[in-house]
């Protein structure tokens, strides 16, 4: 999904941005979070469309971190291995420019791989939060399969 705040106007970024995190973190519960992002559609649909129809999107989707434990939401929600990853590699293919062959592109891939790997922090669970872990598996292990694939 893009990003909802790199929609539209440039002087609006910054205030679609913050609201948008302000609406799925401090709410105090999902419906809470529901009726703050419904809030904040209808809000920036006047200002901008594109974004609100974005933000409108998949509003489901967007709150999936709040099922974790409130010390790793923020976490959760904006540590992305594979994004961190390709921008690395996008970055270091800038100076190669042309590879010479596929053996070269991989071995980059899993170099920078190996890099973001090895440098990623846990996350530090306390006992309380690998019971919750434990219990979102089983409730997702219960939950029926899709009867599609999603790329």
């Amino acid at each position: 999904m893009i990003c909802p705040w790199n929609r539209g106007s440039s002087n609006l970024h910054e205030p679609i941005r913050r609201a948008y995190w302000v609406a799925l973190d401090e709410a105090a519960d999902p419906a809470a979070a529901e009726r703050r992002r419904c809030d904040l559609v209808q809000a920036s649909s006047s200002a901008t469309t594109r974004a609100a129809a974005c933000l409108a999107e998949d509003l489901p989707a967007l709150c999936v971190h709040r099922r974790y434990a409130r010390r790793l939401r923020k976490r959760l929600r904006s540590s992305n291995l594979l994004e961190r990853s390709l921008e690395e590699v996008r970055r270091r293919t800038k100076v190669i420019g042309r590879f010479p062959g596929e053996t070269s592109c991989l071995s980059l891939c899993w170099a920078v791989l190996d890099l973001v790997v090895g440098g990623a922090r846990g996350l530090g669970l306390t006992d309380l939060e690998r019971h919750e872990l434990a219990v979102l598996r089983a409730e997702r292990a219960a939950m029926p399969a899709p009867d599609r694939m999603i790329a």
